[in-house]
């Protein structure tokens, strides 16, 4: 091999190595390689008769979950209960939630993963904290997109973060961090039995829209009336009405609070009167702040109808229900809303 050979293959050699550091220090790779399997959060299982509180946070919307004796409550949504179910079932991952991939540990590939910092301009990172009995914290991480399938058929991965520093992995585990309320609670404010509706009545305050079932005739589209509709005019569908009477069968929240705050002067509420044939009735009066529709529920009810009322009251009373806006729109329909021209 002469001199001049050896130089060359010497300098391209050279070259080749510094170009796949380059590459290398570019790239960042996503996975560092696989860790020993280190806990979440060490110790959970170990440490969970001390756990009192569970927080999350995402932009500017939090919850707090917390323990009362065996029970779990929305602690800043006035003790609202929570589904234990669904809080054994986070806990259970993050029991058994390893760190089993290191990821990324630039700051600029963060957004990538949702692990960046909660401050951040359009950030998707969530935080989740756990808190003692004594009010100490015992862990907290930051918790970005999922990997759907990652580990096998059905089950995946999450990307986390500890808040303040730069390591990135992925856990063995799927999380649900959703600081929305309903995530968390029973939804259900009240569900009727459309084949017992006898009568609905939506009262605001500017008219009076009341649709009644005859006597004896099944809950169908056929079933129906709109009381004083005029002559000249006809329903828009031959299911407007039942669609109405069904808007009511199943109410859901999307937020809760404490009943007590006054109602806005000039904002009075509406009202809808839900009454069945075996002489029960449910009561709904729904305010409106800004956007939001805050409904209150009082069931009355003698007789068989007395069980029902009781168990609705039970669930309602004490408490404000925010109705998704939709939910709203297809329960308060004005009479335009309703019928159309006959035409000539």
């Amino acid at each position: 091999m002469t001199p001049k050979l050896f130089t060359g293959l010497t300098v391209a050699a050279v070259g080749s190595l510094l170009l796949a550091a380059f590459v290398h220090t570019q790239a960042d790779s996503w996975s560092a390689g696989v860790a020993s399997g280190a806990k979440l959060v060490p110790n959970l299982q170990k440490d969970m008769a001390r756990l009192s509180t569970i927080t999350m946070k995402q932009g500017k919307q939090a919850i707090t979950l917390e323990r009362k004796g065996e029970a779990w409550v929305v602690k800043d949504r006035g003790s609202y209960p929570v589904q234990a179910e669904r809080v054994r079932a986070l806990l259970l991952r993050l029991t058994e939630a390893e760190l089993v991939d290191r990821k990324t540990r630039n700051p600029e590939r963060f957004g990538l993963l949702e692990l960046e910092d909660l401050d951040a301009k359009d950030a998707k990172s969530r935080l989740m904290t756990l808190g003692d009995d004594k009010g100490r914290p015992m862990a907290a991480f930051i918790v970005g997109k999922r990997s759907v399938e990652q580990f096998s058929a059905g089950r995946g991965g999450t990307y986390v973060r500890r808040p303040n520093e730069k390591e990135t992995w992925l856990v063995n585990a799927e999380i649900d961090v959703n600081p929305a309320v309903n995530v968390w609670v029973d939804t259900s404010v009240f569900e009727a039995q459309i084949a017992q509706v006898k009568r609905v009545e939506i009262d605001l305050g500017t008219e009076k829209v009341v649709v009644e079932r005859a006597e004896g005739k099944p809950a169908n589209k056929d079933a129906y009336t709109l009381v004083g509709m005029p002559d000249t005019k006809k329903l828009k569908s031959d299911y407007t009405l039942e669609d109405l009477v069904n808007a009511f069968a199943r109410v859901e929240l999307e937020d809760v609070r404490r009943a007590g705050t006054p109602p806005a002067a000039d904002k009075p509420p509406v009202t809808a009167i839900y009454e069945m044939q075996n002489g029960g009735r449910i009561t709904m009066k729904v305010r409106s702040e800004g956007d939001a529709r805050w409904a209150s529920v009082e069931a009355t009810g003698e007789g068989d109808a007395k069980a029902a009322a009781d168990a609705i009251n039970k669930r309602v009373t004490g408490w404000e229900f925010r109705l998704p806006g939709w939910k709203y729109d297809q329960m308060f329909k004005k009479q335009a809303d309703l019928i159309d021209d006959k035409k000539a």
